[in-house]
């Protein structure tokens, strides 16, 4: 039997659907209909104009048209006129087609339809005899595309197997009873609270009670009447009797839009003409109605693709209601991008914004609601682009441990906090459900305490609309919003700007800080405990993204290294590169780069990361080409411009022309001119050596022995005289470099996901391989293995071994051709540690690789960047590698077992996912001391960032100006050094043309953890050096900077960001 409020309720929600809600639309009125089916072929074209809908020849048509294919498009015709009847009336159009579609008016997309909202208002006061020809742009998509879920209807499901899934559901006008409509929103809002309070609170029982009196008096036959008489009873139901909140809420308006997901980015210009336009017409009828739309990128599409439109927006952000916030060009991926491309989400984010709206555009907060999680860089980087709060939603998806605050402090690597917000309310997308306000404020009161801020209630932020595919709020969610003001039982509810809402968080903390107190921290990155198949998914698109940042941070500091380039030239070659950087920006979104899009988004993916790849070569080409002609190779037979785009002076085998020289002391971010006729030989020459058990590759640094399984069998350090390998039980080596595949069958979200139990089962790639000698060179020894792994694909992995060279580099081609399996690389290392360091943005980060809490054993695989490292005293072992994400570190009793994530083949949502050919490489790196000791992090750059050479014209002087310690360009030439203290490393994240037009801009920072003066010398001219934030502002302190003559000097702290001004 149910309790009597779960009855009660029963008959209250039946009471209103079916005579309360009714009421609302007393009269209706059906249209002719016409449809355009466009022929489809998904491509862009496909998604034709208003002027060509306008010439387009329609058909008649009527309710229950089928329609499609899935992702075509339709445009529909509907006509008619403003019955007499509805003379005086609120007229509007109820329309449906089964999918997404968006009503044009005067030319301009006036309102979006969706599964969620159905309503046009067209008329405030109808007259009567009005003409109604309005077109309809009809996409044969859901908001989330053409999936469907386990949560969704099975008929749902079923249509949406069909070759043509669109309905056409409705198409008339309706009068609209704005008083009957709101009367029947505060009777379901209450029935809801009714439902979420405790079944024997005072509350409850009160609002059951008065629910069951004014249901009696009203006649369904004729409700009304009724209506009118007990509005007054109902409101004061709403309210309630004394209102003593715990908690303080404010709510905004918000349509979290995918950029793309399981719709191409196409859909996604169109979801944001429509939820845009959804906002704009809820604004005109709900005055206390605020939104926030946290992505510039958006705005942009907007406003590319619909001017008009865009400046009705444009009033609304001037007007206040409307904010544009968030900081960040996109709502990008935080895991795999670089540091610098974190740097440039919010330079590009924020300058669109500010540039568009003016002060209204000014950022204070970064908001990243759906992200898989954060490093531990973004406190300093936020912080020094003028923003003091974070917010975002994720970190409440951990599925092993609760994150344990709501507001707290977040501290960075180096030490910056930032206050930041893990919204109460678990969702992003909340409808404003009464039972999402109680669990909200449940969640701030138990984690954060109700003593939070001092005197002041605690405050919180609920973001509420439909979101993900976009769409945003509707009007019975903002009526609910509006209900919940001063209603007893629940939070004080108010909704506002999130601005606003920082501003009071701010304002709790300073409260705080009056009585004494603080509110607690959190130090360290902000690991999610889920998604980790993230750190895979779509291998090739993480290379790629790789390989364009490296590109691009490369062509900028070549264009700002060239002598005597005009102010007019680098501005206009930041114009090109720019939008190249936003196209990389954009592919950098949460559920592109991460892996978890259907196959098309991949598809727009490459075409994108091809026009990076040509701008980038076509500037390199150009900027090379320009350096050449300024090299003085006279007296040279075989003079090459060899280039290090690396943040320290380094020396490398490269190959040229097909012959191997050896090249020393490059210069960090320069060049030399060398003869490569006149380059010796290297006194400790590679040996190789081959034999029945396998091959061994020797440079009297390393030695690695190869067995016939294509496995390390034996990695010794020559100077330590350690074997790396950890023994078994038996005393036996384990082999390093043991590819193993696991079955990969996440128990939900495929290609996000890899679940905890994924090495229950786990089939070694232990079979004899193929194993040839490829190079056996006094400079370069190569083993090249061959391995059919799988069902269906081949591996090949090349050791390679370069004199002079403390790495075995292991470069892997893979024809991959399996599903739901998982491929890694296992490192068995006799390191007896309790912690591994890992590289990531802007630093390195240590973490615990045992299992004794369930906070470690959540950490199974974990995000890095470059390196991994394991080090006891006087000896470790560092895994290198070019654009693996995903790795893992576990100790055991006689050392530790490293693993690098290498190729998913999930099902869903691509079927095709990483399926094909694939190149990367790794590299195993023992070495004496710890990592700072033997310099990984430098091997990671230098081995992440090839050097690069180009042959000259002989006889040829310089025309190169240098400094007068260094006339000729005949050496060495860099446009500037840097001198740090032996424990620091500083790495240049950029050298780029400022965004203003003036001068450069030098990005320096300091990864290893170690604080100290650093000198710049510079060979270029540097009249004017001076410290600037992120967005390229000056500093307050001016202090930090100390320049005299061509020298400066600068006192960075550890992990310390920094940016000069150079003009």
């Amino acid at each position: 039997m149910l309790p009597n409020l779960q009855y009660a309720a029963i008959r209250f929600e039946n009471f209103h659907s079916e005579v309360l809600l009714p009421q609302a639309f007393p009269l209706r009125n059906a249209l002719e209909v016409a449809v355009w089916q466009v022929p489809h072929s998904g491509l862009e074209s496909d998604h034709p104009t208003l002027a060509q809908a306008k010439r387009a020849k329609y058909r008649d048509t009527s309710v229950g048209l089928r329609w499609g294919p899935v992702w075509s498009t339709a445009w529909f015709r509907v006509r008619g006129k403003v019955p007499a009847s509805m003379r005086g009336h609120t007229v509007a159009l109820k329309f449906s087609c089964g999918t997404e579609a968006t009503l044009w008016k005067d030319g301009v997309p006036f309102q979006g339809f969706d599964p969620y909202r159905d309503l046009a208002f067209l008329l405030q006061n109808a007259r009567g005899n009005e003409k109604i020809d309005a077109l309809i742009e009809g996409a044969c998509n859901l908001p989330l595309g053409i999936s469907t879920f386990w949560w969704d209807h099975p008929e749902l499901q079923t249509r949406w197997r069909e070759p043509n899934p669109g309905r056409l559901e409705c198409a008339e006008l309706v009068v609209v009873d704005e008083s009957a409509w709101r009367y029947a929103q505060a009777w379901d809002f209450v029935r809801r609270l009714m439902l979420a309070l405790p079944a024997d609170s005072a509350r409850a029982t009160e609002i059951a009670n008065t629910l069951r009196d004014i249901h009696a008096s009203i006649d369904a036959a004729n409700p009304v009447p009724g209506m009118e008489e007990t509005a007054s009873a109902l409101d004061e139901l709403v309210q309630g009797g004394v209102h003593e909140p715990a908690t303080a809420c404010v709510a905004v308006g918000h349509a979290h839009i995918d950029t793309a997901w399981l719709w191409p980015l196409r859909e996604t210009r169109r979801k944001c003409v429509r939820s845009f336009s959804n906002v704009l017409r809820l604004q005109e009828r709900f005055a206390d109605f605020h939104f926030l739309c946290s992505q510039a990128a958006q705005y942009e599409f907007v406003q590319e693709d619909s001017p008009e439109l865009f400046k009705q927006i444009s009033k609304r952000v001037a007007e206040g209601r409307w904010e544009a916030g968030g900081a960040m060009w996109i709502e990008p991926d935080c895991t795999c991008p670089s540091g610098e491309s974190l740097v440039r989400q919010i330079v590009h984010g924020t300058n669109y914004w500010t540039e568009t709206f003016g002060a209204r555009g000014a950022q204070r907060f970064l908001y990243l609601p759906d992200t898989f999680g954060f490093p531990p860089c973004i406190p300093q980087i936020a912080r020094l682009s003028g923003l003091d709060t974070f917010i975002t939603n994720k970190m409440s998806w951990c599925e092993s441990n609760r994150f344990p605050h709501v507001t707290f402090l977040w501290r960075g690597l180096d030490g910056t906090e930032l206050l930041t917000h893990l919204t109460p309310g678990h969702n992003y997308n909340s409808s404003i459900e009464p039972a999402d306000m109680l669990h909200g404020e449940k969640n701030l009161v138990t984690q954060d305490g109700q003593s939070f801020f001092s005197s002041a209630i605690p405050v919180w932020l609920q973001p509420f609309g439909f979101g993900d595919g976009g769409g945003g709020p509707t009007d019975w969610q903002i009526a609910r919003a509006e209900l919940a003001q001063d209603c007893s039982g629940l939070p004080r509810f108010e909704q506002h700007r999130v601005d606003v809402f920082c501003g009071r968080l701010h304002a709790g903390r300073d409260a705080l800080a009056t009585a004494g107190r603080d509110i607690a921290a959190w130090d360290g990155e902000l690991y999610l405990e889920l998604h980790r198949g993230t750190y895979t998914s779509q291998a090739w698109l993480k290379r790629q993204n790789r390989l364009a940042e490296s590109a691009l941070r490369d062509v900028e500091a070549l264009a700002c290294s060239l002598p005597k380039t005009s102010p007019r030239a680098l501005n206009e070659f930041r114009g090109r590169i720019d939008r190249a950087w936003k196209t990389l920006l954009l592919n950098q979104f949460h559920d592109i780069l991460p892996g978890s899009s259907i196959k098309t988004v991949y598809d727009d993916a490459r075409a994108d990361h091809l026009a990076i790849a040509q701008v980038t070569m076509a500037e390199r080409d150009r900027l090379e080409t320009e350096f050449a002609a300024l090299a003085d190779t006279r007296g040279m037979k075989t003079p090459i411009l060899v280039r290090n785009s690396a943040s320290k002076k380094r020396c490398a085998i490269i190959e040229v022309d097909g012959g191997l020289i050896d090249v020393n002391d490059v210069p960090a971010m320069g060049m030399k001119v060398v003869d490569a006729a006149a380059i010796g030989q290297l006194p400790e020459a590679v040996q190789v050596r081959a034999s029945k058990r396998g091959v061994e590759i020797s440079n009297g640094i390393v030695r690695a022995f190869i067995d016939l399984a294509g496995r390390v069998a034996e990695l010794e350090h020559l100077p330590t005289r350690r074997l790396a390998n950890q023994r078994d039980a038996r005393g036996r080596a384990r082999p390093i470099n043991q590819l193993a595949l696991y079955e990969d069958r996440p128990r939900r979200w495929e290609a996000w996901d890899t679940d905890r139990d994924y090495f229950d089962k786990m089939t070694p790639v232990d079979g004899d391989a193929e194993i040839a000698v490829l190079t056996a060179h006094p400079l370069r020894g190569e083993v090249r293995i061959e391995h059919a792994i799988g069902t269906g694909s081949r591996v090949w992995q090349t050791y390679r071994l370069d004199a002079g060279c403390g790495r075995l580099e292991v470069r892997t081609e893979v024809d991959w051709h399996e599903s739901q399996t998982l491929l890694r690389a296992l490192f068995p290392c006799a390191v007896r540690a309790r912690h591994a360091w890992f590289g990531t943005q802007f630093g390195a980060l240590e973490r615990p690789i045992h299992r004794n809490t369930s906070w470690e054993e959540a950490r199974f695989e974990v995000p890095g960047h470059a390196w991994m490292d394991v080090s006891e005293p006087g000896f470790g072992v560092a895994i290198l590698d070019d654009g693996r994400y995903g790795r893992s570190a576990l100790a055991c009793a006689d050392g530790c077992t490293l693993g690098l994530s290498l190729l998913k083949s999930p099902l869903f949502p691509d079927p095709s996912c990483d399926r094909g050919e694939h190149a990367f490489n790794y590299a195993i790196m023992p070495h004496a001391g710890d990592w700072r000791d033997a310099g990984v992090d430098t091997a990671a750059e230098f081995f992440r960032e090839p050097m690069r050479a180009m042959r000259l014209k002989a006889s040829r002087p310089s025309s190169l100006a240098t400094r007068a310690s260094n006339p000729s360009m005949r050496g060495a030439w860099a446009p500037f050094d840097v001198l740090t203290t032996p424990t620091m490393r500083v790495e240049v994240s950029a050298w780029k043309p400022a965004e203003n037009g003036r001068g450069r801009i030098l990005r320096l920072v300091e990864t290893r953890g170690a604080r100290g003066d650093v000198q710049l010398f510079w060979n270029i001219d540097a009249k004017s050096v001076t410290a600037v934030d992120l967005l390229e502002r000056p500093l307050a302190n001016t202090d930090m900077v100390h320049s005299k003559g061509a020298a400066t000097l600068l006192r960075m702290k550890p992990f310390e960001i920094v940016s000069l001004r150079v003009e």
